[in-house]
């Protein structure tokens, strides 16, 4: 029997349990070990629920592992070969650092760290290791955007004149989304989805113009942002809107219109997907997708790349971190009513 990578995950919230249901159906990957501070989900008898249709989907009924309430012992168990980081966004750098620094590959959480200078510090640890990292922004891996990515990329329907991308939901439950100087509010922790996607298609843009208000977490919990290129260079007109300021019941949905210069393009996550696609001279065009949610994607591609011996892809991984300082700049444009130009190093 082939040898099993053995897998240790921390944080047993919404996506804890989200990856673990995914691994589950990975037959090259072992789940050894779990981390958990409360003891409830460590035994199973609490149990995070998703947003979206499909999330937290799994168990730690059955599984042979063991079980600490500090994700640092984890990390010290010497059998852990990938170390997967569902914690919250405060604490991500702590846990990226340790496991980096005792060889382990690690999978870490979206977004990469809470601040940017956080992010740069784990691209600089990433530089200097013999082992994997990925950041599981998910829309990189989500079948209607790796469609879109594909479109905007050969030009296929000519080239991208603008996108716009929406995100809304109600304000999530727990201690953890009440607390932006934890999760950033949803400009940073929802918002940033998008963010995210808007770079690795186009690239940083050259400022911001966003926004907001303030929610439920105490931070700005609701922005709309314009994304600025330079227009003498044909760039598209991009913006982005996230909240999780919607009153109960609101449920949750994301979507994208893009338009081309020979088609438009239109996707909306809500009860159902679709994705549609209309050119002039056409009937109007139901695109199918694949089945499964980014989330499947991302890790089964980054057990692939650590199974294969695969080098980091370290241009995500600097665009995650970028992502945040964009989400950073947003923040000041909303605090100022002002463009805010950015300016990322290296």
């Amino acid at each position: 029997m082939a040898k099993k990578l053995k897998v240790g995950v921390i944080g047993l919230g919404s996506m804890g349990s989200t990856h673990l249901d995914i691994y589950s159906q990975i037959s090259e990957v072992e789940v050894v070990a779990l981390a958990d501070p409360n003891k409830s989900r460590l035994d199973g008898s609490n149990k995070a629920e998703g947003n979206i249709s499909g999330q937290a989907q799994g168990s730690v009924a059955g599984l042979e592992a063991k079980k600490y309430l500090d994700g640092m012992d984890l990390i010290d168990n010497p059998d852990i070969e990938l170390v997967d980081i569902c914690v919250g966004t405060n604490l991500h750098f702590v846990f990226v650092e340790a496991a980096l620094a005792k060889g382990k590959h690690v999978l870490v959480e979206k977004p990469l760290a809470r601040t940017y200078d956080e992010a740069k510090k784990i691209v600089e640890l990433a530089l200097n290791s013999s082992t994997n990292i990925m950041s599981a922004m998910c829309l990189r891996y989500w079948p209607a955007w790796v469609w879109l990515k594909k479109v905007i990329d050969n030009k296929e329907y000519g080239r991208c004149q603008s996108l716009t991308c929406k995100r809304q939901t109600s304000h999530p439950p727990g201690t953890f989304y009440s607390n932006d100087d934890e999760c950033g509010g949803a400009l940073l922790d929802l918002h940033v989805h998008d963010t995210d996607f808007i770079n690795y298609c186009f690239g940083m843009p050259r400022a911001v113009f966003s926004q907001g208000y303030k929610g439920p977490s105490g931070g700005i919990d609701h922005v709309a942002t314009h994304y600025i290129y330079d227009q003498s260079q044909n760039a598209p007109l991009v913006t982005a809107e996230g909240t999780w300021t919607m009153h109960e019941g609101y449920g949750f949905n994301m979507s994208y219109t893009a338009n081309f210069e020979k088609a438009t393009a239109c996707y909306l996550l809500d009860n159902e997907e679709t994705l549609r696609l209309f050119r002039s001279s056409y009937e109007p065009e139901l695109i199918k997708l694949d089945e499964g949610m980014g989330y499947e994607f991302e890790i089964r591609s980054f057990v692939d790349d650590i199974l294969s011996n695969k080098t980091i892809n370290i241009n995500l991984l600097k665009q995650a971190a970028e992502s945040v300082a964009i989400i950073e700049a947003e923040m000041v444009s909303i605090k100022s009513c002002s463009v805010v130009a950015l300016g990322v190093e290296g």
